[in-house]
Formats: C-alpha cells, structure tokens, sequence
C-alpha cells in the first residue's frame, strides 16, 4: 500500500490538539508500527484515522508546517514558564464558557444591573491575603459554621458555589468537554479559569480532578476574581508566578484562617501527619485542603503534600470507579452554572428565548430545557 511522507511537526501538532504526544498517538494508530508512523510514514488508512483521532481536517496532515497557534484568550499562569500549547479540548471549553458569560453579561446590561463592587476591588493593593479572604467572605456571607457543617468535599464545593453565584458570580464546573463523555478534560493541562468581569464574573473548575482539590481551585479562581484578573490555573504549589502564589494564599486562608490552623496545629501532637488529621477532623474540611494551607504555612515540605494529593486522587477515582452514573438534570446544572441554566430555561418556559436557543446555551436537546425547569 501506498504509504504517504507526512511533516513530523505537523504530526505533532495535530496530537497536541487532544493533549498528546505524536508517540502516543502512534501507539493508537498502531502499536507494531508506530516508530515509522513517528518518522511521518503512513498508509492513507492511517493518516484517516490520525486525523479523526486528533479532530483535524484531514487536509492539514499534509501542511508542511503547522497551522498557525492560536492567541491565548486568557493570561497563562500554568507552572512551567513555557507551558505546552493548549489543546484543542481547553479552547472548546473556553468558547463555551466564553459564550455564555457573554450572552449572560448582555442580558444583565439589558436589566440595567449594577456592576459587581467587589470584582477587582484589590487590583494593584497592597492588602494583606488574610484581608483579601475576609473580604471574600463577607462578600459571599460564608462562616466557619457553614463550612464545618459541610460532611463531604463535594458539599463543602457545592455550599461555595451556591454562596458565589448569589452575589454574582457564575460557577461551571465540567470533566468533559460539553457532553461528550469520550473527551475527558486533562488535570495536567489546566485546572480552571477565571474571565473577571464588573457585571459577569465566570469561573470554570476542571471536573476531572479529585473533590477535595476542587474545592481549593474554586477559592483560587475567586481570589483572582477579587484581584480583577482573568487567567488560566494549575494552582500549583511551586508556581513561578506572583499572582498564583498570592492566589493560593489567599484561598487557603479563605478555606481555614490562619489563626484558627495555627491554634489547632500547636495544640495537636505527633508528627505532620497526625497534625493534619487533628486540624481536619476539627475544623471539617478535607486533609488536602489542611495540607496546602500547612504548605503555604511552610509548616510541612511538598513532598507529603504531594503524597497527600495523590492518595486523595487514587481514592476519588476508586469512588468514581464505584459509583453508578449520574442523573443527567442533576448534572446539566453543574456543568453550565446553576444561576444560568435557571435563568435560560425559565426565560424559554416563559417565551422570552426560543427553545432552540435555550437548548444552544444549555448545550442539550430544547426539550430537555423544558424538562429540565419542571424539575427545579
């Protein structure tokens, strides 16, 4: 069979469009001659089933050098100071969200609805991450009580975003793209985003990573929020970048004051460990989430907070592995913010949108819309 001489680059841009590399990509196309598919040999066949994989044209395998990237819409605040391009899943995503917190923000103009007083209210302030997270939480009126009372991860999330989204703020959170459960968002390219804006703030959280790491996302996406700026996150521990380092302080003195740790820390025994469980079992939040307020205390080294992440992400993927599928009207509110999805079905109930419409923003069948509303 005729076997086609492909530009390598190319290759490797279209596979970086789904987050891999052109190895893994030829192991997928075929694991006997995948080191000839990486010098760029490949049958017609082949080069057909790479195309749709990667979900490019199949014309643009045959460029001589790859399409231009495109801009990034956001600051890039990911750890590595020359991150890899971002995949072909991240900008669906983005113009999703993207559509959506503009759709929401001209129908807020329309209402005549004030902008938001505290979105950028810290911009270029020298205000102290203690100041910033109290000021959050007046903001959202989130107490200590609240959050104690919260048994899991994902109601401590859910708690946090319901508070969010009453004083304005929309919070998607997905680990797929849109519906599409054979895309799965990748954890290691990025684990949320934030469009910062006075009348329509939108923050997006990677679904795909472990509950308990959500819920400090979500604070670091608000803490950008109240900063004024739009970015893409890893809220990584080590970032290179002052705005993520700020960011991570301040959300984990939004998640646990720090005279509050530093009381049930001292008072526990043991070692860093038992010190976690002591402040955990105490203030009812999850050892993650004590353990990256310890980091940011520097009161332990990276590395057990790293050991304590990857457990947390072994158990979460058992718990998924267990758990039977969701109720899809449970769900359509959390992947496209509750506060939205409300709005657009009762406006289309109502007959101020076409269901066509609402079904387009939703990103579901129009009758689902209805359906939907009747269940709220």
């Amino acid at each position: 069979m005729e076997t086609l001489k492909l530009s390598v680059e190319t290759l490797e841009w279209a596979a970086g469009q789904v987050g891999s590399s052109l190895g893994e990509f030829a192991q997928k196309i075929s694991s006997k001659k995948a080191e000839i598919i990486e010098r760029g040999e490949l049958t017609p066949p082949q080069a057909l089933k790479f195309s749709q994989i990667a979900g490019v044209p199949f014309g643009f395998l045959f460029l001589e050098n790859p399409p231009t990237q495109r801009k990034r819409p956001l600051a890039d605040f990911r750890t590595l100071s020359a991150p890899a391009p971002l995949s072909r899943d991240f900008y669906e995503v983005f113009d999703d969200i993207e559509y959506k917190q503009s759709w929401y923000r001209d129908y807020l103009k329309a209402e005549n609805v004030e902008p938001l007083a505290f979105v950028a209210k810290f911009a270029k302030s020298k205000a102290s991450p203690a100041a910033i997270a109290a000021h959050m939480r007046k903001v959202l009126a989130l107490t200590d009580q609240e959050i104690q009372a919260q048994r899991t991860s994902e109601n401590l999330f859910n708690l946090i975003a319901r508070k969010s989204e009453s004083a304005g703020i929309l919070i998607f959170k997905n680990g797929i793209v849109g519906n599409n459960t054979h895309r799965a968002l990748s954890v290691g390219e990025f684990r949320g985003f934030v469009i910062s804006d006075s009348f329509a703030p939108a923050i997006f959280i990677n679904g795909a990573d472990a509950p308990a790491a959500t819920v400090f996302t979500l604070a670091h996406e608000l803490a950008h929020i109240w900063l004024g700026e739009s970015a893409i996150s890893d809220v990584s521990s080590e970032s290179a970048h002052r705005e993520e380092r700020l960011c991570n302080q301040i959300a984990a003195e939004f998640l646990i004051p720090t005279e509050r740790f530093n009381q049930l820390w001292g008072e526990a025994g043991g070692g860093e460990l038992s010190r976690i469980d002591h402040v955990s079992n105490r203030v009812k939040v999850s050892r993650y989430v004590v353990a990256r307020k310890a980091l940011e205390l520097h009161l332990i080294t990276n590395k057990i907070h790293s050991e304590i992440y990857k457990l947390m992400v072994t158990n979460a993927k058992k718990k998924k592995a267990d758990a039977s599928g969701g109720d899809f009207y449970a769900v359509l509110p959390i992947r496209n913010s509750r506060k939205f999805s409300t709005l657009v079905a009762s406006m289309a109930v109502r007959g101020k949108l076409s269901l066509r419409e609402a079904g387009n923003l939703l990103n579901t069948n129009p009758n689902n819309v209805i359906t939907f509303y009747g269940k709220q």
